[in-house]
């Protein structure tokens, strides 16, 4: 019966458009009233999973993200970028996907890469005459290697929730993060090509040289940031911090291009931004022991064993059913209420807890792209102020690539385990 409550609660609300972590809030609570269960468990639930060292991480790589989007740091890695593919047949929108790779080697979110870098990318793309909803479809769609190549603030709500080093997760996302820009770059290429978009500029050595010395420190920022992880000399929180502390330096004493009026308006957002996360983090945690203590991990297990004990069968399954979860909550909650129970079916068909992470996170990323509840869209929406349908349309080229390098790492989860193995 309480479990019954929760179910209907849970979709009754969502269809209703309440906010998310009021629907995981209020669906929880119910069911520990029907439950005889003291309430108090709410609490006690949301800060046991708040109470980790880790998700210190968070809020720094919201306001190093929120720094570098309010002075000129996205303006010159754009145009790093560009100077080195402009010459290429859609070179701008190439260069669109490798900026996003760029930037989410300190961002760690898709939010702030397409908020912060759709606000420069898309009126530039709609100046050379690019189509303004393919504009906004390839910038939102590649936003989603923000939280796969790290740091990545999914990756590590996604390490807190599994009891995996953080560490780890972020080496085993480097390899699927670089196939995915890659494979958005070859769709980018081969619609311009279709399409006939225009080269942004002529190769010149002169140019790139140029772009190089303006954003040689915003480059240096993201080689401290990622040497400090990879190369163990902080932890993932710490380099968080450093970050922020060099973006601090960069935009107030070097670039001098944020003002005190910014850094404010920064910390604010940084600040709901992360109330926001950590909110849905807690309400979440309690919503998946309450799962667990109906044995839901165990009977999702037994169910898919029940079709198929091939692991690769087993994992396309999956990946089917994290499709629709994707569509219809929203990210960071999807991951703390399907991780757990998806890591007990690991164990049993024998996929590493890594790379079943890796999966899932990369899996519930593409949510963003996908309605009703897709946030990329709706951002580059009103950024843009394309209509939403053509927007959705365009996006399925990247959106198909995203998927056939999920598959790749599926059929090849060693993708996921080489440097974390080689690296130790």
């Amino acid at each position: 019966m309480e479990l019954i409550v929760l179910v209907i609660s849970f979709f009754l609300l969502l269809a209703f458009k309440v906010p998310i972590f009021v629907v995981i809030g209020i669906s929880s609570l119910l069911y520990i009233w029907l439950s005889d269960i003291p309430s108090a468990l709410l609490g006690q639930r949301m800060m046991t999973q708040l109470g980790s060292f880790s998700l210190l991480a968070v809020p720094f790589y919201i306001l190093l993200a929120e720094l570098l989007n309010s002075g000129s740091a996205s303006r010159r890695l754009i145009n790093l970028v560009n100077s080195i593919v402009g010459f290429i047949k859609g070179g701008l929108g190439i260069a669109n996907v490798g900026i996003s790779m760029l930037f989410a080697g300190i961002s760690g979110t898709a939010v702030a890469d397409t908020s912060g870098l759709g606000k420069t990318l898309i009126p530039a793309m709609k100046r050379e005459g690019y189509p303004g909803p393919y504009s906004a479809a390839l910038t939102a769609s590649s936003s989603v290697v923000g939280p796969i190549i790290p740091p990545s603030v999914n990756l590590i709500i996604a390490g807190v929730t599994a009891g995996i080093s953080i560490q780890q997760l972020f080496l085993a996302g480097i390899i699927p993060g670089i196939m995915m820009g890659l494979a958005m770059m070859i769709a980018a290429y081969l619609i311009a090509i279709k399409r006939n978009f225009p080269r942004s500029n002529s190769f010149r050595i002169k140019n790139v040289g140029n772009a190089l010395k303006e954003s040689y420190w915003e480059l240096l920022l993201i080689a401290f940031v990622l040497y400090g992880i990879m190369g163990g000399l902080f932890t993932p929180t710490e380099a968080g911090a450093m970050g922020v502390l060099g973006a601090l330096f960069l935009g107030l004493v070097i670039r001098r291009d944020v003002s005190l009026k910014q850094l404010y308006d920064s910390g604010i957002e940084a600040v709901i931004f992360t109330g926001t996360v950590l909110i849905l983090v807690g309400f979440a945690a309690t919503y998946a022991w309450i799962l667990a203590n109906e044995g839901i991990p165990q009977l999702l297990s037994e169910s898919i064993l029940g079709i198929t004990v091939v692991p690769i069968l087993a994992l396309l399954l999956v990946m089917l059913v994290l499709f629709i979860v994707g569509a219809v909550m929203e990210t960071i909650a999807s991951i703390v209420i399907v991780l757990p129970p998806l890591l007990v079916l690991g164990d049993a068909i024998g996929v590493d807890p890594i790379t079943m992470t890796i999966l899932v996170v990369m899996n519930l990323t593409l949510g963003l792209l996908t309605p009703p509840i897709g946030v990329g869209l709706f951002i580059v929406t009103s950024i843009s102020k394309e209509k939403m349908g053509s927007i959705i349309k365009e996006t399925l080229p990247f959106f198909i690539a995203n998927v056939v390098i999920l598959l790749l790492i599926v059929l090849f989860p060693q993708l996921t385990l080489w440097i974390p193995e080689m690296l130790g």
